[in-house]
């Protein structure tokens, strides 16, 4: 491993590592910086494929700063166990100074929202639902990955809308082609009919091909879609039944938080999901993240130092 030399601690960086990109946000001498980069520019393949990611990270952070960290908080996707969190933080921490801390993204929504405890839900490249327990351990559901799981992130949504589409057709016969979800999929895919759809959507099966097809699903709902107006209230309601479930196992809070590329892109399904989670228990407060997931990972950094938080630095 190659070396990798630091000057002298002094700055606060908080670090959200989503399927696409990468936000790191710093304190540096009063100073907050912000940068974006893409993720696949330092991560090959998921967070843990290959150990040379820590160190590309370690790397993007101080030179993202200029200087050493005292604290890095760092909440990325994949991180979904206690075991992986321990691993991981073990992993950063070998690579670099100070205080470092890797957790789960979801992990980042409560404190960018300035809550202490709720109830994370994620919708975008994947979705994942995590709350935590009296002991601060996380209690999770979903977010085993966009193949065979993570029904309401964008991927997620397109196999649903695909799979409806295609029973609508077994159930009406070719009348379901009429809907304007088939217009959708037939043009997207290329395909001739909805045998030819069948074939082409699961020889696309990727997560950027499924993912790049969702805002279509959402287009033809507002275009009068019974079928993609079905889909998307059910990928409300496997997130509102996800919630209740975290719940149940111990998952305290009240507040629940709804973040990620679908959710707040597509107010209609908050607006579907805050209906659901009303009918599971009217104490429910659904808030959708009006800071991007980084601002929590720096409050979370900030915690653990004795430094200002940046508002009251730079006013």
């Amino acid at each position: 491993m190659p070396e990798i030399r630091y000057p002298t601690p002094d700055a606060i960086v908080g670090v959200d590592v989503g399927g696409t990109k990468t936000q790191l946000r710093a304190l540096v001498d009063g100073e907050v910086v912000d940068r974006i980069v893409p993720s696949e520019i330092w991560r090959v393949g998921a967070i843990f494929d290959d150990a040379e990611n820590f160190d590309r990270l370690a790397r993007l952070v101080t030179d993202t700063v200029g200087t050493a960290p005292a604290v890095t908080v760092v909440g990325a996707h994949g991180i979904d166990s206690t075991r992986q969190r321990h691993q991981a933080t073990a992993l950063l921490g070998d690579r670099m100074p100070g205080v470092v801390a890797v957790v789960n993204d979801a992990v980042l929504l409560a404190p960018a929202m300035g809550l202490e405890a709720a109830v994370c839900v994620i919708a975008g490249t994947g979705s994942a639902i995590v709350g935590f327990d009296v002991d601060g351990e996380p209690v999770t559901a979903d977010g085993y990955g966009w193949l065979i799981a993570d029904d309401a992130s964008a991927p997620g949504i397109s196999r649903r809308a695909a799979v409806a589409l295609l029973r609508a057709v077994d159930r009406d016969g070719a009348s379901a082609m009429s809907d304007p979800l088939a217009a959708r999929f037939l043009a997207a895919f290329d395909a001739l009919d909805h045998v030819d759809l069948a074939l082409r959507f699961q020889a696309s099966a990727s997560e950027a091909s499924w993912g790049g097809f969702a805002p279509q699903v959402f287009d033809a709902a507002a275009a009068g879609s019974t079928i993609a107006h079905g889909v998307i209230a059910a990928s409300a309601t496997h997130l509102a039944d996800a919630v209740t479930a975290i719940r149940g196992r111990g998952a305290q809070g009240t507040d629940v938080i709804a973040a990620g590329g679908v959710m707040t892109a597509q107010p209609l399904l908050a607006e579907l999901l805050r209906a659901d989670l009303q009918r599971h228990d009217e104490a429910l407060r659904l808030h959708v993240l009006d800071e991007p997931p980084v601002a929590g990972a720096l409050a979370l950094a900030l915690a653990h130092s004795d430094a200002p938080s940046p508002r009251k630095v730079l006013s």
